[in-house]
């Protein structure tokens, strides 16, 4: 994570920009589909605060955590998001809210982890979501080359094996390309506490 941390910190006012010129129309519609107005959601690894934005204005109330301190600052500008953001690190995250989570969304985050590592953030995460509860993930599974950050390879089924293994079943998955024209695929996975 310490190549992967110092990337994003060095370069976040350039993915700020970049995050935010996305359109996900395939991940917004899984938000519309598995969030509802009353939920409670937080978003891990928020980045630009693109999704929270969108989450938000689906009626949701929101908080969101991220590893880059440069991201919380710049989120937290917005007047709703001041109380609601903190640097947290995984795979343990120790959160400062006693809240319970309808939605947990975890955004182009998990492929930074190892395996072994996501093992270790999956059962941290059920500590923080609701019963019934349900994660909304999206990730690049397999590694990428000539990238300054770590991406662990997440293909033929690894995260589906591990949130099974945790207690967890698949409700939905989307497969789509990258909006930002890079050569890379992206898998869209919603799982519910059972």
């Amino acid at each position: 994570m310490n190549k992967t941390q110092t990337y994003y910190n060095q370069n976040h006012k350039e993915l700020i920009e970049r995050y935010n010129s996305a359109t996900l129309p395939q991940l917004n519609k899984l938000f519309k589909k598995h969030i509802q107005k009353s939920h409670k959601v937080l978003d891990i690894g928020f980045g630009s605060g693109r999704d929270l934005r969108f989450i938000h204005s689906l009626g949701a109330e929101c908080w969101g955590v991220d590893a880059t301190e440069a991201f919380v600052t710049q989120l937290q500008k917005e007047p709703y998001f001041r109380n609601r953001l903190c640097v947290a690190k995984l795979p343990l995250l120790e959160l400062p809210y006693a809240i319970k989570f309808d939605v947990i969304v975890c955004i182009a985050v998990i492929m930074h982890l190892t395996k072994d590592e996501l093992r270790v953030w999956v059962e941290d995460v059920k500590n923080y979501l609701a019963t019934n509860g349900k994660i909304i993930l999206s990730y690049s599974p397999k590694p990428r080359t000539n990238d300054e950050r770590f991406f662990e390879d997440l293909s033929n089924g690894v995260v589906s094996e591990i949130f099974l293994d945790s207690g967890f079943k698949v409700v939905d998955e989307v497969l789509s390309f990258d909006e930002l024209s890079r050569d890379i695929e992206w898998r869209s996975e919603v799982y519910q506490r059972v």
